[in-house]
């Protein structure tokens, strides 16, 4: 896919999140204004992270696509990771205020009111939501998107949420106990924290530049064991930047050659991995090669304790 074509669609994903956040955030508000019900206050609470969230992944993009400058020789990609890592730190902060809204509702429950024209409007809210996530889903993995998919992630966690819910308004509604609301919105303030640890645990991984995926090195492994003028090799490195991948590689080679047929190997192994994986930055280091002293490890786990 070419860049001005991946770009375009990012910021498209981006914009439909946005208004997508705001539609499901006016459903739920109006659920909770006919209610009263605490849970689905925190149901509305945590759309409204969506829409910060939604809002930071279209600056984020936009960021990203932003060519290298100076200051900024790697590219702006990174910024994706810590979009991420905003929203998780959003969705662990709505957590955080559902569980004390449910607390002082627990202490002192409060009776709901129109429950099921409220439920109706819910619904409806997270229909809409499943199907962006879905949606967006789909678009992260096409065109390879922390930002995408990590929102993603949180949409489907919401959709889960409305579910729950909404089965526990309908059993306050039924059985009359006023405070299966305020339990039910603790135990949705619990699911939505899990869900916010989670995704920071990951950003924060990314932005530690964790290796890329074992079936991605492994792509790399098999090039490099593919030509026979690469003797040996040592000192694989890779990381993830955003959406872009870097690569670095000591390859070892016949000490008698030419800088020419050097370079003809490296031009070779970097047009190799590139086919293989997009968005991909490589630096490879040309070493003589040396019987018994040079035959480094075939593993990059084999370099670590």
């Amino acid at each position: 896919m070419r860049g001005a074509t991946a770009a375009r669609l990012h910021r498209r994903a981006a914009t439909i999140s946005l208004a997508g956040a705001i539609l499901v955030l006016g459903l739920k508000t109006a659920a909770w204004g006919l209610t009263g019900s605490v849970g689905l206050a925190s149901d509305a609470a945590e759309s409204i992270v969506n829409l910060i969230a939604a809002t930071t992944l279209v600056v984020a993009i936009r960021l990203a696509r932003t060519p290298p400058d100076y200051q900024h020789p790697y590219g702006h990609e990174k910024i994706e990771d810590l979009s991420s890592a905003f929203e998780a730190g959003l969705i662990l902060l709505a957590a955080t205020l559902i569980a004390g809204s449910a607390v002082g509702r627990l202490i002192d429950p409060v009776a709901l009111d129109r429950v099921g024209v409220g439920l109706a409007v819910s619904g409806v809210s997270a229909a809409l939501n499943g199907g962006l996530a879905a949606w967006l889903w789909r678009q992260g993995e096409r065109l390879d998107s922390a930002a995408l998919r990590a929102n993603a992630r949180h949409l489907r966690t919401d959709v889960w949420t409305s579910a729950g819910v909404l089965i526990g308004v309908a059993s306050v509604a039924a059985t009359g106990i006023e405070r299966l609301d305020p339990i039910l919105a603790l135990l949705v303030a619990a699911h939505i924290a899990r869900e916010g640890v989670r995704v920071l645990g990951g950003a924060i991984s990314r932005l530690m530049d964790e290796r890329l995926p074992p079936d991605e090195e492994r792509r790399i492994l098999e090039a490099l064991d593919a030509d026979p003028r690469i003797l040996g090799f040592h000192r694989l490195r890779s990381r993830r930047s955003g959406r872009a991948r870097f690569v670095e590689v000591d390859v070892f080679v016949d000490p008698e050659s030419t800088v020419r047929a050097a370079h003809d190997v490296v031009v070779d192994l970097e047009d190799a991995v590139h086919r293989m994986l997009p968005n991909l930055v490589t630096t490879v280091h040309v070493e003589p090669f040396e019987p018994g002293r040079r035959e480094g490890p075939t593993e990059p786990r084999d370099e670590y304790p």
